[in-house]
């Protein structure tokens, strides 16, 4: 008996669904544009029921797209493919819909919610497990270059905590690869690899590194080993100065100045 008023119940559903998507694509390109960003919206309560309905949106776009392609309205269809692709935790496809916007509506007073989606969309691509600092990079990047618009933006509070974050993780994965660098014990390669990975990130997080013990040991010691006209002295005496508490990394510095002084 439950199944069949189950049953009875979908195909109602299914009946007037039909029903009302045949209204709506039909209706006005307000009235499709409506429909999507309402869909969009639209929360997951029940499994099989909540949340948006990807292939209908599909339906939507297109027939906004072939039936009003000089709309308004029609200008923020790859804005809107990018909300579908966040949503469906496709970050990357999200990012290249949301870059696209940008390049083609540079005046539409939408821009900065796309540049903010952008970054929330690194922040998802971001991990302090994945040794791909490139969407770490990129929401420094994106910050750096921020015009007033986007500064005075609603959305600047949370971008600029995001940014943050990305600040903190970029110099973490820093000093981790710069490490793994030292560890494999590829000669000069090693020391010059370590040490290229620390200048870099200078330029974008250098308040960061300059006030890091380890990232600063790191740079030192590579410098050291590559290069022999180096001032050790000079440089061992202003780190010894900046962190007189690195009684370890002060001592593993003039373990190279010993050896060579001895050769």
């Amino acid at each position: 008996m439950f199944k069949r008023i189950l049953l009875i119940f979908l195909f109602g559903f299914l009946a007037v669904s039909c029903s009302n998507t045949s209204k709506i694509l039909s209706g006005s390109d307000k009235e499709l544009y409506d429909t999507i960003q309402a869909e969009l919206a639209r929360k997951k309560t029940l499994y099989i029921f909540g949340g948006p309905r990807f292939t209908v949106l599909k339906d939507y776009i297109l027939t906004l797209q072939i039936r009003y392609p000089y709309s308004v309205y029609t200008r923020e269809v790859s804005l809107i493919q990018g909300d579908i692709s966040f949503k469906t935790k496709k970050f990357a496809d999200a990012i290249d819909n949301y870059k696209l916007f940008i390049d083609e509506q540079q005046n539409h007073p939408k821009i900065n919610y796309a540049k903010y989606k952008i970054i929330k969309s690194y922040k998802e691509l971001m991990s302090s497990e994945d040794k791909d600092i490139g969407p770490t990079i990129e929401i420094i990047k994106i910050y750096n270059n921020s015009d007033t618009s986007l500064i005075e933006s609603k959305y600047i509070n949370e971008i600029k905590s995001i940014y943050e974050d990305a600040r903190i993780l970029l110099l973490k994965r820093t000093i981790y690869i710069a490490n793994f660098y030292m560890d494999k014990n590829l000669g000069k390669y090693s020391f010059e690899s370590a040490y290229k990975r620390i200048i870099e990130s200078s330029e974008l997080i250098q308040d960061l590194i300059e006030l890091s013990a380890e990232a600063q040991y790191i740079k030192l010691y590579s410098l050291f080993m590559i290069d022999s006209k180096a001032d050790k002295i000079l440089l061992l005496n202003n780190f010894a100065s900046s962190f007189p508490s690195e009684e370890d990394y002060i001592k593993s510095l003039k373990s190279i100045l010993d050896v060579n002084e001895g050769n």
